[in-house]
């Protein structure tokens, strides 16, 4: 009976650090951070669904299949990959900081798959962010030797699927379901089987994105910095110059966006797996790790809705599209409370505001 009892109260790892009891009562201060952490992840989840959504909506559905250029077929690939990150990871982690990490209620198979979808499509967005700057680098650097076709890219994707899948495959097959305690849990990083291939994992992704992301900035800068020189009106070189910060800005932007989000998180998850490898302890936590790793993690996967936002800067279609829709909405809400009993009345002017707006946008 004693050592059922000390099996019962025995403090359990959870992927994201957090020592759990079934004894512990939570704090004042734990309350708070759970409440914030909970409202921070309600957000990313509102607004990637959302805003994911209107991506799908226009990459796939306004732009035909035939109109639609390597780039807009990227940012559609990014937005299916992004809305599943955006609903999926702070729904898991919502259910977990409400629980405290103490139950796991979608049995043994929700165990090994639930968790693992979450950093599967993060890499699978870092994998086509990689892509993106390959295509631009194509297209700009040696625009003479042919462009990424919409074929090519899509066999990319199947193939960053398959290949984040197949990474993760340490941290699928190590997450543990407890049948008694009702906890799904994974082996400590020390266990070499899981923790080494982890550690590869992550610098491998961190270096070639950095080295591809830094190669075809670099390039593309120099091609374009060249290609301003040539031109010998002053007006060109002037439209030129702006043309190239615009694009660099933009690559800028992406770089910038995604290594403050994705990166913080990455090398914290290293560093501490490469200290539990190197000193063989067997167990070490802390309150402050729980709420660095909680609060990174916030940030790494605020990374699905960030993109959204470049899209709007990025891709004057999206952007005529969100402005229209908007302003669609907005009229409509106004037209019925001005003209609510003569219907007739309401679809005209409907109809002709919609043809004012369309000649406002083009």
């Amino acid at each position: 009976m004693q050592c059922l009892r000390e099996n019962l109260f025995k403090p359990i790892m959870t992927p994201n650090f957090t020592e759990v009891t079934t004894s512990r009562p939570l704090k004042n201060a734990d309350l708070t951070s759970k409440g914030l952490l909970v409202t921070a992840f309600t957000l990313i989840l509102s607004i990637g669904v959302v805003g994911n959504l209107f991506v799908i909506y226009v990459f796939g559905r306004k732009l035909k299949s035939n109109h639609r250029s390597t780039t807009e077929l990227l940012i559609l690939y990014l937005g299916i990959t992004d809305l599943l990150s955006s609903m999926l990871n702070p729904s898991l982690y919502i259910y977990w900081t409400l629980t405290n990490f103490s139950r796991w209620d979608f049995g043994n198979f929700g165990c090994h798959i639930f968790p693992t979808i979450g950093p599967i499509m993060t890499s699978i967005s870092s994998g086509l962010l990689i892509t993106f700057a390959i295509d631009r680098y194509v297209a700009i650097v040696t625009p003479f030797r042919g462009t990424l076709s919409r074929k090519t890219v899509s066999i990319a994707f199947i193939i960053n699927i398959v290949i984040s899948t197949c990474f993760y495959f340490p941290y699928i097959f190590a997450l543990k379901f407890d049948p008694i305690l009702k906890i799904c849990k994974i082996p400590y990083p020390n266990n070499n089987s899981y923790g080494v291939p982890n550690c590869i994992f992550i610098i491998l992704r961190l270096c070639l994105f950095a080295t591809v992301f830094s190669f075809t900035n670099i390039k593309i800068f120099k091609t374009l910095k060249k290609r301003n020189t040539s031109f010998k009106r002053m007006e060109d070189r002037v439209e030129r110059l702006k043309q190239s910060k615009k694009i660099m800005g933009i690559l800028f932007t992406m770089e910038v966006v995604f290594t403050l989000l994705v990166f913080p998180r990455e090398l914290f998850y290293l560093g501490y797996n490469l200290f539990i490898l190197s000193t063989k302890n067997s167990m070490y936590s802390s309150p402050t790790l729980t709420q660095i790793n909680s609060w990174l993690k916030v940030a790494h996967t605020a990374n699905s809705c960030a993109n959204i936002f470049i899209y709007s800067n990025m891709h004057t279609v999206y952007r005529k599209h969100i402005i229209r829709t908007f302003l669609y909405f907005g009229n409509l809400k106004r037209s019925r409370k001005l003209s609510y009993p003569t219907t007739s009345y309401s679809s005209e002017k409907r109809s002709s505001f919609m043809k004012q707006l369309s000649l406002k946008i083009k």
